[in-house]
């Protein structure tokens, strides 16, 4: 199978993403982010609405280039705004948007700034490392290109979708068919066969019961685990159990598969195993890899490495 490494349009793209966390009493904080939240949302509806206005059939060309004006004046205060919150100047940032004071408050509270502001962009194909030392910020980054969080400001995209603006109804479906997750403490039901672990991520995904077996086998199969179908977690070796849950995060074949510390609890002989098989798994299928890791082993061996600092892609 041809590699699906792509230069056109990024299979992930992460612009502008902020991840605020606000502990405690800040009131400044929390108007200032809660104000920020509804106008990021009010430009996003103006740039969907310059997307239908280009793709009708009338010619729209004096709305397009008013509300594009709109947009660009909207874009331009947002940035400020962030950029003054993520400065702590709350007050500043809530008058900027709302365009009206705030009494000031003794602050009695923390704001963590998890994300400041990251811009990515990864093409389908590739095998990224994302490394930083703890409290970094790599654990959140991941999470939002999971779908398994929401950004406060700024918005991810998959394939092509915005997620960040989809309802939260809507996110299971596309973890299910676009994302595969491969976890550092395995995550298998240990009353289950490696064959009925992989089986249960297709279980939501329609078609029949033999379909689904059939895939499940040939994907075990390509990780070296033909002859363990029938054997559960606690009959096997951690490097085999860490293939039990490479296999069920590739069956439904993803977009991206995410692996958070996938070595981390693994010696050093099955560490390597690992990261080879996972380097030809994106050789040969094209599959793109997005792996949290402290393992120099997978910073020698991926196509580029992220590093992420205070929050910040460095």
């Amino acid at each position: 199978m041809i590699r699906r490494k792509s230069i056109e349009k990024p299979i992930v793209e992460l612009k502008d993403v902020r991840k605020i966390y606000i502990m405690g009493k800040n009131r400044p904080a929390k108007r200032a982010h809660k104000a920020i939240r509804k106008f990021s949302k009010k430009v996003y509806r103006l740039y969907v609405k310059i997307q239908k206005l280009e793709n009708s059939r009338f010619d729209k060309s004096k709305k397009v280039k008013k509300f594009k004006m709109q947009l660009k004046d909207c874009e331009e205060l947002l940035l400020r705004a962030q950029g003054l919150f993520s400065e702590e100047r709350y007050l500043q940032a809530f008058r900027a948007i709302a365009k009206k004071g705030l009494r000031k408050h003794k602050d009695k509270g923390i704001v963590v700034h998890a994300l400041n502001g990251v811009n990515l962009k990864i093409q389908a194909g590739e095998f990224v490392a994302i490394v930083g030392p703890s409290g970094s910020g790599k654990s959140t980054l991941l999470n939002m290109i999971g779908c398994l969080d929401r950004p406060s400001h700024g918005s991810v995209w998959i394939e092509g979708l915005n997620v960040t603006e989809m309802p939260k109804r809507n996110l299971p479906k596309i973890r299910l068919e676009k994302v595969g997750f491969i976890f550092q403490s395995f995550n298998l039901i240990p009353t289950l066969t490696a064959l009925e672990n992989v089986i249960m991520a297709l279980r939501y995904t329609g078609g029949r019961d033999g379909s689904k077996k059939r895939k499940a086998i040939a994907m075990l199969k390509k990780v070296g685990l033909g002859s363990r179908l029938n054997h559960k977690p606690t009959e096997l070796s951690g490097g085999q159990v860490q293939r039990v849950a490479i296999a069920r995060a590739l069956v439904n074949n993803p977009a991206i598969v995410l692996a958070d510390e996938p070595t981390g609890e693994l010696d050093s002989k099955t560490s390597k195993e690992l990261v080879k098989m996972m380097e030809d798994l994106n050789r040969k299928l094209g599959q793109t890899f997005i792996v949290v890791t402290h393992d120099e082993a997978i910073t020698k061996t991926v196509d580029r490495v992220i590093r992420v600092k205070d929050g910040k892609i460095g």
